[in-house]
C-alpha cells in the first residue's frame, strides 16, 4: 500500500490510498470509473434489483448513469474546491451517530443530492483526510453487499497502518 499526496494545492490536507496490484490511487480510479458510461451501465445493470428496490424511487439504469455522472463531477469538484477549506464540511463520520471529529475515524463524503448513493471513503488523518476508496452504496448498510463491504475493511486497514506509523512520510509518496 502506497499512500500518494493529491492535488498539489492538498498536499497536506488530502492524500489517496495506491493498493498492491493496483496502477493508480483509488481517487483516481473512482472518477475514471464514475465518468464511464460503459462502466456504469454495467454496475446499474448488475445492481439492478438494489436501485429499483424503491429507495431512490423509480429510477431506470439509464437515469443511475447520468445521475452518477453529473454528481461525480461535483463530488470531484468539491475535494477541490477553496484549496480543501471545505473538506472537514465534505467529510463526515462514517457512523452517523458520531458527531466529535477525531484522528483514525472513518469517514465518508457523499454527492450532493439529498438521496445519493455516491460514497467517496476516508480515514480523518491530522489536518487531512486518507481517502481509502468508494463506492456506489444502493443497500442501507454497507454489509449488505460485498462491494461495499470491502471498503470497510479498506478502511479499517488504512486507519490501522495510520496508527501503526504515526510518521507520515512512511507512506506518502511525496514525489
Amino acid at each position: 500500500m502506497l499512500i500518494h499526496r493529491i492535488f498539489e494545492t492538498l498536499k497536506n490536507k488530502l492524500w489517496a490510498v495506491q493498493w498492491e496490484g493496483e496502477l493508480a490511487h483509488v481517487l483516481r480510479i473512482l472518477q475514471d470509473n464514475w465518468s464511464d458510461i460503459i462502466w456504469l451501465q454495467d454496475f446499474f445493470e448488475g445492481h439492478k434489483a438494489d436501485l429499483q428496490s424503491g429507495f431512490y424511487g423509480r429510477i431506470t439504469v439509464d437515469e443511475a448513469v447520468d445521475t452518477t455522472y453529473d454528481e461525480s463531477y461535483e463530488l470531484f469538484e468539491a475535494l477541490e474546491e477553496d484549496e480543501g477549506a471545505n473538506l472537514d464540511n465534505l467529510f463526515r463520520p462514517l457512523n452517523d451517530r458520531e458527531y466529535q471529529i477525531k484522528d483514525y475515524q472513518k469517514q465518508k463524503a457523499k454527492g450532493s443530492e439529498r438521496k445519493t448513493w455516491l460514497r467517496i471513503y476516508a480515514v480523518k488523518f491530522a489536518d487531512g483526510y486518507v481517502i481509502t476508496g468508494g463506492a456506489i452504496k444502493l443497500t442501507k448498510t454497507m454489509q449488505e453487499r460485498e462491494h461495499t463491504d470491502l471498503e470497510l475493511t479498506k478502511m479499517s486497514i488504512v486507519r490501522d497502518a495510520l496508527k501503526l506509523n504515526t510518521a507520515s512520510d512512511k507512506f506518502i509518496d511525496l514525489e
